[in-house]
């Protein structure tokens, strides 16, 4: 079953690299989830299955030199991860590197992703910006 992520949260990392997974994510990343490098510059986790879909266009194109080697670089971005029985996980080093995190984190659901962002990226990016029915007007609200 693949989870659509929703909302925002703050969150301080404890010892500056372990965050605490919002008990209304918890279950969608038990017993593992797949922690990713974006290329916006934030983190994306996703459950197992939705990474497994993602790999389902690799595979597609895998039959390619180009193809592998785009492969090769996409999970050399991707990390298993085991959280503990509170919902605990470590961030690896280059992963907090990646995406220039701090001790202070947002995690934003969306859609068959969390992302995980940087507190000074997130403000840059998302400011106190309201959705506005001019937005997105082909939404019915």
């Amino acid at each position: 079953m693949s989870y659509s992520f929703i909302g925002e949260s703050k969150h301080t990392l404890e010892n500056g690299c372990r965050l605490i997974i919002p008990l209304r994510f918890r279950t969608a990343l038990q017993p593992e989830f797949v922690l990713f490098k974006a290329p916006e510059g934030c983190l994306f986790m996703y459950d197992t299955e939705s990474f497994k879909e993602l790999m389902s266009y690799l595979r597609a194109e895998a039959h390619t030199l180009e193809g592998r080697k785009k492969s090769r670089v996409f999970m050399q971005s991707a990390k298993t991860i085991v959280p503990d029985k509170q919902g605990r996980f470590t961030i690896p080093a280059d992963y907090l590197k990646h995406a220039s995190i701090g001790d202070t984190v947002y995690l934003l659901g969306n859609d068959n992703k969390i992302e995980i962002w940087s507190e000074e990226d997130y403000i840059n990016m998302f400011g106190d910006e309201p959705v506005t029915p001019d937005m997105y007007p082909q939404i019915p609200y």
